[in-house]
């Protein structure tokens, strides 16, 4: 009895609808309720020693196997009284059976291309280690994808090469038709077992008509009728090679899946279509299942690379970036002249202007201000060769009976000088900046200079006998 739609099995995949039955069971759509995923569930119920372990077979071939042309088996579980169950990508399309019974014969350029997909898939599983024979290549078991992509379905005829000699457990059926005449009785199999049913599959692609049973045109009941009388508008370049992948001696026919794929492209004219994509080099054969293979797939520690200290690297700076900013700067010099008309002469007046030096002379007197200071640079003490914006002067002291009370200024502090601990600060107090000094203890106010255009920014030398100063 066939599952009912709603049966949950192994506490995971819900039965959907039935795809289709057999004698060994069926085939259903199923819900994974965990991932939320269609899943294809096929079931045998025939539990056996022989077909139990040719069903398992099928699962281990299937989950061992990652290609896109070929259906990906994500779980196998016994129920215990009730059968074996196999769960696999669910593949939604038509297979290529129902195709022909909805279109007729197909296009030469549609079967070439069905006929190169699965040469693909062929291929990738005559080449594994060990190969994997499918043995059950029909179009029933062709399925074509909502995307165009022809998967290569059903292996529960499959056989496993161990060794170069084919596994022997397992049943042995036969499709009439697309089955080889090797694959008869006792006689061995191979990869070219395979190509010779792609061959007929697509012998009845284009034509709608199986071709003769390779057993009888083996044994001369029968020959095979040209594939252009069934259908005249097949190229003759197809035709040839369709006729040698069916020869009935095995050593006659295209001896990979890879050389019929190569003679279908040839015949085809697209070959651009399918030129090799670049692959990178694989790893030599010995380096599976070799320890360091082990080791580098555990994760394990092999060689390390090394890594180079990092450095910064330095960025060129285009030319094209400074116009933005002499603009800016241009910019900001034509403000600041129309701001301030001798400000050049200001600026060039601070870095030139010449540093005059005043001897200190050290006296105990009590020193006291000067209301109307008038200190003018002295004849003898200036050398007539020098200007006059650099003189040595002589401050003149002015003794004071009395003591006059310290007006209030903030002078700017300097290091002490002058022999009696004076310090010297630059002030507008008669309208124009000149250098004055007052006692440390807040006594004794005086100016010392009176340059024509003041003095400023005073700076007793280290012997504090000697006071520098900058008129402009």
């Amino acid at each position: 009895m066939p599952l009912a739609p709603g049966t949950l099995l192994n506490h995971r995949y819900r039965i959907v609808s039935i795809l289709g039955q057999g004698g060994m069971g069926a085939v259903y759509r199923a819900t994974d309720i965990h991932l939320d995923i269609s899943v294809a569930v096929k079931e045998n119920l025939f539990l056996t020693d022989e077909y139990s372990r040719q069903f398992q077979r099928e699962a281990s071939i299937l989950a061992s196997l990652r290609h896109p042309g070929l259906p990906h088996v994500t779980d196998y579980f016994i129920l215990e009284n009730q059968g074996q169950y196999l769960v696999m990508d669910y593949i939604e399309g038509e297979d290529l059976r129902q195709r022909l019974e909805r279109t007729g014969p197909l296009p030469e350029k549609e079967a070439i291309l069905i006929g190169i997909s699965v040469c693909e898939a062929l291929d990738y599983l005559h080449t594994r280690t060990p190969p994997i024979i499918h043995r059950d290549l029909k179009p029933g078991n062709i399925k074509v994808t909502a995307d165009g992509q022809a998967v290569l379905v059903d292996f529960g005829l499959a056989k496993i090469l161990q060794g170069g000699q084919a596994t022997l457990t397992g049943a042995r059926a036969m499709t009439p038709g697309y089955s080889p005449p090797e694959q008869y009785g006792t006689a061995s199999t191979d990869a070219r077992s395979d190509i010779y049913s792609l061959g007929a599959t697509l012998y009845a692609a284009l034509t709608g008509v199986i071709p003769e049973d390779g057993l009888n045109r083996m044994t001369g009941k029968a020959e095979m009728t040209d594939l252009r009388v069934l259908n005249p508008k097949i190229s003759r370049r197809l035709a040839e090679v369709i006729h040698r992948a069916l020869e009935v001696d095995p050593e006659d026919r295209f001896q990979s899946a890879r050389e019929f794929r190569e003679a279908l492209i040839a015949c085809s004219e697209m070959a651009a279509l399918f030129r090799e994509r670049p692959t990178i080099s694989p790893p030599p054969p010995d380096f599976f299942g070799s320890p360091e293979g082990e080791m580098a797939g555990n994760g394990g520690q092999g060689m390390r690379l090394k890594s180079r200290p990092s450095s910064r690297r330095r960025r060129k700076s285009s030319p094209w970036l400074m116009i933005p900013l002499m603009a800016l700067i241009v910019a900001g010099a034509y403000i600041a002249l129309q701001l301030q008309p001798n400000l050049p002469q200001t600026v060039l007046a601070y870095f030139t202007a010449p540093t005059a030096y005043l001897p200190v002379i050290p006296s105990d007197t009590p020193i006291s201000p000067v209301e109307s200071p008038s200190l003018q640079s002295s004849p003898e003490s200036t050398p007539s060769s020098e200007p006059t914006s650099n003189p040595v002067v002589e401050p003149q002291i002015t003794p004071s009976p009395t003591e006059t009370a310290v007006p209030s200024l903030t002078p700017t502090a300097t290091p002490l000088g002058g022999g009696v601990s004076e310090i010297a600060f630059a002030s507008k107090r008669t309208g124009m900046m000149q250098i004055w000094s007052i006692g440390a203890n807040g006594k004794g106010l005086r100016q010392i200079t009176n340059m024509q255009d003041g003095a400023c920014q005073p700076a007793w030398a280290p012997d504090g006998q000697r006071l520098a100063f900058i008129s402009p």
